[in-house]
């Protein structure tokens, strides 16, 4: 061994860790426990500090001392702890103990669990549930059956805060598994609790999940009602740390989301208003997972503006996060295919669609369905301008299908749109096909009021009018999606329509 200083206050380290290990089971069991108890209660005790930063390491003594209640309490510290600095992984292992441990607890007993003892195993339960969102994901299978087991859980106890956890992820694992009548079910039922509890803390996260499930549907002035409620909704004091709870901070998250609401209704200057405002409050709220989510859906907002220059910036912020955090399991996806979209000028085309398919296999190999539309029709895009209208035909084709079943609804006006594009660029006399799918595309647009996608199909199919000498038509396909849209610097579709408008008689 190794001495340090004089005695008594010498250290002592073995030379060899094979030597330690050798003398560690020399010792009876009993002996080991009761060193086991010893260093658990000098940790607490002399070594409080210790303990505090690293309340693993007490849960484990009081694990070989065989001490299990104080060490279920111990390593639910741990992950809590390590849920609240972002280390998922670390929050899923030391979670994991503590539950395993409480049910061999519970096992033994024969007995129901007393109020105390229940409740906490449900607060381990949902937190489990928030660690695997970020190291499994939101849609996979593992982390619904956790927060399955949550809401079990949680009839059998008298708080109802962690039921509307339950609630929280079973909704956003349907939402992201493009699972339309569970999901709307479950943010019903959400919002319909929430509600009837007198000042309930969780009902501007109920609006939150209506907002969101409204927007999948396509009904933008819903999503809308339901994102503003929310921001009205939120105080610090009440909802700081449900960033902890509900995946993302609540307010970053939903100013995001409404943001990219705005942008479809025609609001464009708000919208950008807004989204800058949801970075700035992401920044603020130090999660990474809430500084993800925004760029993510920043990225998207980029997208549909058909900004490079937004996409590039936002997929790299993406990219240094799920790296730095490690959270590929939720983003990874993404942020290739942003990063592939983002170079459409100065890249080799084949490169870029190489890496926007790669991104998107990745999507659906994870089962992150819901955003599927816009990557399709992004690729659809690429392919076609890559010289491959076919594929991109198909794909969208494909993808159309797609929505029968998923009902997402969210991006199928553009999807038309795009589809009638891909097939003039392939053959501009073709205007059998593209008009249809034109004129679908607006009436889709109109009925979900998403006046920015309206105006793009309506100046794609007057310009087809316009070009067959049918000018009446292209004037009154125009003029309604002009009428009345706000004025804006920034949607170039609008200027160029105001132009075409004016040159056009009816």
């Amino acid at each position: 061994m190794f001495r340090t200083g004089a005695p008594p206050d010498a250290r002592y380290t073995f030379k060899h860790a094979l030597v330690q290990d050798t003398a560690y089971e020399t010792l009876l069991r009993s002996r080991r426990q009761i060193l086991h108890r010893q260093i658990a209660d000098a940790l607490r005790g002399e070594f409080a500090a210790v303990a505090a930063a690293e309340p693993e390491l007490v849960a484990h003594h009081l694990t070989q001392a065989g001490l299990d209640e104080p060490a279920i309490e111990w390593w639910g510290k741990a992950g809590d702890q390590a849920l609240h600095r972002s280390a998922f992984k670390e929050a899923a292992a030391h979670l994991g103990k503590a539950i395993e441990l409480a049910d061999k607890l519970a096992a033994s007993a024969g007995t129901a669990l007393n109020a105390a003892s229940a409740s906490n195993r449900l607060r381990l339960q949902t937190s489990l549930g928030n660690a695997l969102i970020w190291t499994k994901g939101y849609m996979a299978l593992e982390t619904s059956a956790a927060f399955a087991r949550t809401r079990e859980l949680a009839s059998q106890v008298e708080d109802a805060s962690e039921r509307f956890s339950a609630y929280f992820g079973l909704w956003a694992g349907h939402l992201n598994r493009s699972e339309p009548a569970p999901l709307r079910e479950t943010a019903e039922l959400f919002l319909r609790e929430a509600t009837a509890r007198p000042d309930c803390p969780e009902t501007l996260i109920a609006h939150r999940s209506s907002g969101f499930t409204c927007w999948y549907f396509g009904d933008f002035a819903g999503a809308h009602d339901h994102f503003q409620k929310t921001i009205e909704l939120y105080d610090p004091a009440r909802h700081g740390d449900f960033a902890n709870r509900f995946g993302q901070d609540p307010r970053a998250g939903t100013e995001i989301g409404d943001a990219l609401t705005l942008w479809v209704l025609g609001r464009i200057d708000e919208a950008l208003r807004l989204a800058d405002r949801a970075l700035a409050d992401a920044e603020s709220a130090a999660h990474a997972p809430t500084m993800g989510y925004v760029r993510v859906f920043a990225a998207r907002l980029a997208l549909f503006r058909y900004s490079s220059e937004g996409v590039a910036t936002y997929s790299r912020a993406l990219a240094d996060i799920v790296s730095r955090y490690d959270l590929p399991a939720i983003w990874a996806g993404a942020a290739v295919f942003f990063q592939g979209w983002a170079k459409r000028s100065g890249a080799a085309e084949e490169s870029r669609i190489t890496e926007m398919r790669r991104g998107l296999a990745i999507f659906r190999e994870q089962g992150r369905n819901w955003l599927l539309p816009i990557f399709e029709a992004a690729l659809a895009e690429a392919e076609a301008g890559a010289g491959e209208s076919d594929a991109g035909l198909r794909r969208l084709d494909d993808a159309l299908a797609e929505l029968g079943a998923t009902e997402a609804r969210w991006y199928e006006a553009e999807m038309h749109r795009i589809r009638a594009e891909i097939r003039l660029k392939r053959d501009p006399a073709d205007t059998a096909a593209a008009e249809p799918a034109l004129q679908a595309a607006i009436a889709i647009a109109q009925s979900q009021k998403a006046r920015s996608f309206e105006l793009r199909a309506a100046l794609s199919l007057a310009k087809l009018y316009c070009a067959a000498n049918r000018d009446a038509d292209a004037h009154a396909a125009l003029a309604p999606a002009v009428e009345g849209f706000p004025p804006t610097q920034q949607f170039p579709e609008l200027t160029e329509a105001q132009t075409l408008l004016a040159t056009v008689r009816p």
